[in-house]
């Protein structure tokens, strides 16, 4: 007999806690090049010796795979084994590629840029599950080349596509035109006010930012659980967020200012008077049309209704567009549009950003209630008290994954319905935190709910980070048990936390009805927004349409339920076609319009947030 705890039956246990595509020019699509060439099973070998046409023994510099594969970057190399002639490299640079590669030798040194077929293949790949085989890699090492490199491009008429840490989620951080790469000399830094405001360049780690502000007792408000591994280039493009710093603390509100590389190669520095000014008259027409777009935003008040809603909670679909009903100022619309803009508005080559509390006094709980409805109705009263910092949860599925580890036996045997709730509470003083520790127990007993175990709120450190270490570990262990030749997919949604119970039931109905036997959900429950983990194979049509059939129903259901199809990890190519099943068609041309004005010739990392074609989530 299973049993049930009163919220109001706690334990308290004391302990010490010590203190981150529109479309390319003709000869630039993959897919069409790939289209002539059918697949075949063979062994691919490329970059051979010989050139002859004479039949003989060559010896290869290397192999990409015994059998061709019928996913990732095989398209690519079967058209290049298909060629007549093996020409790789800058020798096959054509049109505006060879040109642009001609106009760049007096700007990059030839050991930063990058044709040949393995390390363009390399950078094919980002931490996404798509793959572009860029035909140019650039390495940039500061803003002067930048400017130099876009104007190029802008020249040539090829579209770039800016990466820093290559952690993007969606598929915005890859091409099969030109990438330009930052290298790790980005690293500018600038501390003031006693850490309250801190300017950046975008190769700085987010976690690197954070220790820089310990000392200061702050961090940056954005703590996804890439914050090792992500750059701020891509914090600021994709308006990144995370565990605890819900949607007020995130970039779009927390930014100072930033700096920003244009289209056509114009600095804007919004923290420069003189910058702006000067820009008013050099770029009338930008400043103009976001002014009368946010005038035209403003006069319907069906549409700004239904912006302050979407961002009320966690959304990264599509444009920043609540900019255009959050200010009045035209620099402080184009600043706030930069953000989550994935590289399609201009490149940001400085942020400043207003920093956060960073308090040492926390205590953690994981609590498990016997129905996802408890643990989203506490989720609820939680929410409305405003008395946790973090809230984050775990299906049963995901419970099976970490019920051995040190400090969370207590999770075996808990009922297939079981969903637990990891709880944070923090202070800038210790009696501080423990008050708002005991407002959230009183929280969850006044509103009669049912736990399997009594709830115990622990500082001891040992046990925090065993509770901690297991939300972190779910991703990579359903990585290490997949498998071979499959993928792990993390999709990321919110809907309104009313709604959250309905999302996490209908997303195991989805799991089962798509046979994702080994999917898990868990996520920020706070702010009603879950990540979707499980993994998926690419090598078959049939499989790639039981990915496509299975996003079609999630978008569907996520649009149902009030919810944003994308809530932290940006639109990029997995979303797009779905933007105006979310927005609807008024906001989604108000998208466009916006695309229109930052990047007329559509040449800055084109077919990412929006994109006409309607399978371009399934394609590479």
């Amino acid at each position: 007999m299973q049993r049930f705890f009163r919220a109001g039956s706690t334990q308290v246990v004391r302990g010490i806690r010590r203190g981150v595509s529109g479309t390319p020019p003709s000869n630039s699509s993959n897919r069409q090049a790939a289209a002539q060439s059918p697949a075949e099973e063979a062994t691919v070998i490329i970059n051979t010796k010989s050139t002859s046409s004479k039949e003989q023994t060559v010896v290869p510099d290397f192999i990409i795979n015994h059998v061709a594969p019928t996913h990732s970057g095989s398209q690519w190399l079967q058209t290049k084994r298909a060629n007549e002639k093996e020409v790789f490299g800058e020798a096959s640079l054509e049109g505006g590629y060879k040109s642009f590669r001609e106009d760049i030798r007096s700007v990059v040194p030839d050991a930063r840029v990058f044709t040949d077929p393995l390390r363009t293949l390399a950078y094919g790949t980002d931490a996404s599950f798509y793959r572009l085989v860029p035909k140019i890699v650039v390495k940039v090492h500061d803003e002067a080349e930048m400017i130099k490199l876009i104007k190029a491009a802008r020249k040539n008429k090829t579209p770039v596509t800016f990466r820093a840490g290559g952690t993007s989620l969606s598929g915005q951080a890859i091409t099969d035109s030109i990438l330009l790469k930052l290298g790790h000399t980005w690293r500018y830094r600038k501390i003031e006010n006693d850490g309250e405001v801190i300017t950046v360049e975008p190769g700085w780690i987010l976690g690197q930012v954070n220790r820089m502000l310990a000392p200061y007792g702050r961090k940056l408000g954005p703590d996804p659980s890439s914050i090792e591994s992500c750059w701020i280039g891509g914090v600021v493009s994709n308006n990144s967020s995370g565990m605890c710093c819900g949607v007020l603390q995130n970039t779009y509100h927390t930014i100072k200012d930033l700096r920003i590389v244009l289209n056509d190669g114009t600095i804007l520095d919004t923290a420069d008077p003189k910058s702006w000014e000067a820009f008013q008259v050099s770029h009338r027409r930008l400043v103009e049309g976001v002014t009368e777009l946010s005038k035209k935003v403003r006069a319907d008040a069906e549409l700004t209704a239904l912006i302050k809603k979407k961002f009320s909670i966690k959304n990264t679909t599509g444009y920043s567009i609540n900019a255009l009903v959050d200010f009045d100022s035209p620099l402080e619309i184009i600043k706030h549009l930069m953000v989550g803009s994935e590289g399609t508005f201009g490149f940001v080559s400085r942020a400043t950003y207003h920093t956060v509390p960073d308090y040492k006094n926390k205590a953690s709980a994981f609590i498990v209630f016997p129905t996802v409805e408890d643990a989203s109705n506490a989720t609820w009263e939680l929410r409305k008290a405003g008395c946790t910092d973090a809230v984050e949860l775990m299906d049963r599925r995901s419970l099976y994954t970490c019920e051995d580890m040190e400090h969370l036996h207590f999770l075996r045997g808990a009922p297939e319905s079981g969903t637990a709730l990891l709880i944070e509470c923090r202070g800038a003083t210790e009696e501080e935190m423990w008050a708002r520790v005991e407002q959230s127990k009183k929280t969850i007993a006044d509103a009669g709910l049912l736990t399997l175990q009594p709830i115990e709120f622990s500082t001891d450190p040992k046990v925090c980070t065993a509770y901690w270490d297991a939300r972190r570990a779910l991703i990579p262990m359903v990585g290490a048990v997949r498998k071979a030749g499959t993928s792990v997919l993390l999709e990321d949604v919110a809907v309104p936390v009313q709604n959250l119970a309905k999302l996490c039931n209908g997303i195991n109905e989805m799991f089962t009805k798509f046979d994702y036997h080994d999917g898990s959900a868990f996520g920020h429950a706070l702010e009603g927004n879950l990540h979707l983990v499980f993994t998926q194979g690419f090598e078959t049509p049939e499989e790639v349409q039981r990915y496509a059939d299975m996003m079609d129903h999630l978008c569907h259901m996520v649009v149902d339920l009030e919810g944003s199809l994308k809530a932290e990890h940006g639109t990029g190519r997995n979303v797009a076609p779905y933007v105006e099943l979310e927005w609807g068609k008024k906001a989604t041309e108000v998208m466009w319009e916006l695309k229109g004005l930052f990047d007329p010739e559509f040449l800055l990392n084109p077919g990412v947030v929006l994109n006409k074609n309607p399978t371009i989530h399934k394609e590479n």
